[in-house]
This record gives structure tokens, sequence and C-alpha cells, in this order.
């Protein structure tokens, strides 16, 4: 499996939205995501190509999403 994280997508309000899926690949992601935005009302707005894998074989950080709107 894969750690995937994106920004960006469709949320409640307008404010910055960020997630992080674990799936195989960019496509299974996109579609994880959108299952379970679609559970909580909220429009299948997430895209395969927004999706940027996050290496797992070392230390890291990466802000998703830093308040700024």
């Amino acid at each position: 499996m894969k750690v995937w994280t994106i920004t960006g997508f469709e949320g409640r309000w307008p404010v910055g939205t960020a997630a992080v899926v674990v799936a195989e690949s960019p496509v299974t992601a996109a579609l994880f995501l959108n299952n379970e935005l679609e559970v909580h009302g909220l429009p299948r707005s997430a895209f395969p190509d927004d999706f940027q894998e996050m290496p797992t074989n070392q230390s890291l950080s990466r802000i998703l999403c830093n308040g700024d709107y």
C-alpha cells in the first residue's frame, strides 16, 4: 500500500481541504476519498491527478493545508 495526500477538493465550507488516503494507486485513492466525501454529503471532487504520493521509506513531513485561504 502507498500513502497519498491531496488538497483542494471541494469541502463543506470555502476554506482549504486536505486528506490522507492509503491505497495502491491514485485512481484507487480517488475512488476511496470520493466514496467518503459522498458519505458526508459532499461532492465527489477528488481526481487521481490531484494526489501526491508520500514516500514511506524516509522520515518527512508535508503541510497539507496551512490555514491560508
